[in-house]
This record gives C-alpha cells, structure tokens and sequence, in this order.
C-alpha cells in the first residue's frame, strides 16, 4: 500500500493532513509489528485496536483516526475502529473543555510555560555568534541556524505544523513567505481550518525578520527546493514530520521536557488565559458571540 492510494481514498483531505495521516498510519503498523504497510487490512484487528485502547488518550486518538484513514485506503469498513476513534474524540473535546492539563501535558510542562521556549531560541542564538561573521555557510551552518530560527518562531506564533509546508521562492503556492516593508509576511492558506476559517496572515515581527534577513541568504545559496527548511544531510526540502520530531528533540534535550506543536499551542493559550477570561465574562454580560462582541469594539 503506498501514500498515493490513501491520496485517493482521501478526496476532501488538504495534502498537509493526508501527509499527517500517512505518517501515523505508518506509527500504528509499527506497533502492530510490521516493518512494513501490509498490503491488506488484517492487521487492523481487535487485538490491536485493545492495544491501542490502552495507551494514553492523546496516543489513543492518533491511532484510531490512523486506523480508520487507513481502512478508507484498503477501501474496507471498520466500524469497531470508527466507533473507537469518535469514543476517543468526545473523550478528548470533554478533557480540553475541562481545562485540567493532561497526565501528558504534566510531565512536559515546562517551568516558565510558554516563556520556555523564548528562553530556549535566546540560548540557541547564543551559541551561533561566529556565524555572524561568516560569509559562507556550511550546510551544517544553515541547519543549525535553522532549529533556532524554527524555536523562536514557535516562541511567537503557536502554528501547527504549516511552518514545513512554507515557501520563500517562485512558484509561491498556498503557503509562503515573502519580504514585506523592513519585516516580513506569512501566509498559511493552506491549513487543517483553512475551509471554516480562512488563510492565516502574519506580519513577523523585528526578531524573526532579523533571523530570516541572516537565514535567507544562506538559504538561497545552498540550496534550490524553494522551501523555508531543509534537512542536515541532503539539503532536500524538510519534511512536516521531521520539521515536529524536530522540535520535540531539542526541547527533550534543553529542557528535559518533550514538547511538541501541540502542547506548544496548549502553553500560549494557557499563558492568555486570564486575559481570555475577561473576555469571555464580557461576552456572557452583553449576550454576545466572539464575533459579535468584536462588531462593538470602537476605535
């Protein structure tokens, strides 16, 4: 079985979702033992399905939907696997709705929340200070830059994994980046909301237009995929999948926590939560939606 047939069986999937699939469809034949896809749906078992029951409901959720993606593939029906995966799904919207952090979320949750992983780009960009100097990256030069330049944008900007899917050169597609004034713009139009809530726009701000001012260069130099991010041995386009192993490596390593998109958008959240609050204690008091309290703000 191969991605181009879980790309057909997916009509209405965006590309970046029907990769995120994929690679757990991938994860969850792993578990079930196999080195590689099996060419028919056996594996996806009762024994396995108890498996994965039994694992942590973030993990649980993950591998239900893998199963039932990879169902549609074999174009069989699971109807124990969908009904896990809507089980798994209630299970999860009532424990975020409840605000109480996971088992998961416990164990990483760094010290200083969100403000970790500012901390943590402010300590990468120290160790890179002789690059300053240096008129010619190595390809080693860049990919290390790069994890800084991949920590201090998530330091600001909770996206999920679109940050692999961006491009810098022509032809630009659905998710780019281009110079604009002294700083830069980003545009997600491609993304899991993308159809319910539209394109992501963001103006970035002094710091990460200073990194991507001394990225770029070096970038365009080394390399010719037209991607914002490459890998360390090949110089190929990186992956959505590497770009989140990635994170979640270097976080392990300097801060003793594993910390992945998810809980990355969990901690900024969470460190607006007050302000959240009193927005929604307004909303209650004047009877109004989100987007209809924005209609009576006056500037």
């Amino acid at each position: 079985m191969s991605y181009a047939l879980l790309k057909k069986a997916c009509t209405n999937c965006k590309p970046s979702s029907i990769k995120t699939y994929w690679a757990n469809i991938q994860a969850l034949s792993r578990v079930a033992g196999r080195d590689e896809m099996p060419a028919g749906a056996g594996w996806l078992n009762d024994k396995l399905l108890a498996s994965i029951a039994a694992m942590p409901l973030n993990r649980f959720k993950r591998f239900t939907t893998a199963g039932v993606k990879a169902a549609q593939m074999y174009k069989v029906k699971k109807p124990r696997w969908g009904k896990a995966m809507s089980e798994a799904t209630e299970r999860y919207a009532k424990q975020r709705e409840s605000g109480k952090r996971t088992k998961r979320e416990h164990e990483n949750w760094p010290k200083d929340g969100y403000k970790a992983l500012g901390n943590l780009a402010n300590n990468l960009h120290s160790e890179l200070e002789q690059l300053s100097s240096k008129k010619l990256w190595t390809r080693s030069d860049l990919y290390h830059y790069q994890r800084y330049l991949i920590v201090l944008f998530y330091s600001k900007h909770a996206l999920r994994g679109d940050l692999a899917e961006v491009r810098h050169k022509k032809p630009f597609g659905p998710n780019w980046i281009q110079a604009k004034g002294s700083g830069y713009k980003l545009h997600i139009g491609e993304h899991k909301t993308s159809r319910a809530h539209g394109a992501i726009e963001l103006n970035l701000g002094p710091g990460i237009s200073k990194a991507l001012d001394t990225f770029l260069p070096h970038l365009k130099r080394l390399t010719k995929h037209g991607y914002l991010l490459s890998t360390l041995r090949t110089g190929n386009r990186l992956q959505r999948q590497d770009m989140l192993r990635l994170i979640r490596n270097t976080t392990k390593d300097r801060l003793g926590k594993n910390i992945g998109v998810q809980l990355i958008r969990v901690l900024k959240v969470s460190s607006a939560a007050a302000e959240i609050d009193k927005a929604s204690e307004l909303q209650k008091e004047l009877g109004h939606s989100s987007a209809m309290q924005r209609k009576y703000i006056s500037r």
